[in-house]
């Protein structure tokens, strides 16, 4: 109906003036063109154009935000170097700690190892609590060696090179934290972390004198192997689960 009217008489901008000055009447019939023109002038965006817009919105709505991590530096122990573009592979000595907090209930990462000497290594997984550096320059003057430095919620696995370890969180019911090596379950073998408390993040320690580097994976296009279990899933930002 707003269309019907509009097209009822052309209507012009003179420039000079800034006024509208009406022009002979005449008969919509032969003038659809021309109303179309005029709709568009009036209405910036036709109903097709809003159409597009809205589905464009929604799809932008229903595509997942890709996951991005990384170790952080920060809570890291100064003598842990982030070696690549990525900021997901360290190597060094000490304990790092990855950004992002384990939030889910029911959590999976992995860790995959590098070690040029070929030796097998002994290093720790698990989660550890919020670290700074006050907190390491406390305990470099402390007697308590450098594998007791936060690790309380990380345990010993052997590994050699190109070995992945895949971290297990349960935080319902009784936290638990369960390892996988190459896809193997270590219970048997005793390595697992039965309680923990508080915020934790994915956490890694490396030896003194090693070789070894160890890439921090936690997206499922990443994995390697892969959660044990379909209830697993990746981690998941807070501002995520929000």
């Amino acid at each position: 109906r707003a269309s019907v009217d509009i097209c009822r008489f052309s209507v012009s901008i003179c420039r000079d003036n800034n006024t509208l000055k009406h022009l002979r009447p005449f008969s919509p019939t032969p003038i659809m063109g021309q109303c179309s023109s005029c709709i568009r002038r009036f209405m910036p965006f036709s109903d097709i154009e809003m159409r597009n817009a809205e589905t464009s919105d929604e799809l932008l709505a229903t595509e997942p935000i890709p996951q991005v991590h990384a170790i952080d530096e920060a809570m890291s122990a100064p003598s842990i170097t982030i070696a690549n573009d990525l900021k997901n592979e360290v190597t060094g000595f000490g304990l790092a700690l990855a950004d992002v907090p384990v939030e889910q209930d029911r959590a999976y990462w992995e860790w995959r190892v590098g070690n040029p000497s070929g030796d097998s290594t002994a290093l720790m997984f698990g989660v550890s609590n919020k670290r700074n550096s006050k907190f390491y320059e406390v305990l470099a003057e402390s007697t308590v060696p450098p594998e007791k430095q936060g690790t309380k919620f990380m345990d010993l696995v052997s590994v050699k090179d190109g070995d992945v370890i895949g971290v297990v969180v349960q935080q319902s019911e009784i936290p638990m934290i369960k390892f996988y090596l190459n896809g193997g379950n270590l219970d048997q073998d005793g390595v697992q972390i039965s309680r923990f408390r508080g915020t934790v993040f994915p956490s890694i320690y490396l030896p003194p004198g090693s070789t070894t580097f160890a890439t921090f994976l936690y997206r499922e296009d990443q994995f390697i192997h892969g959660p044990p279990s379909p209830d697993l899933s990746p981690l998941i930002s807070e501002r995520s689960l929000m």
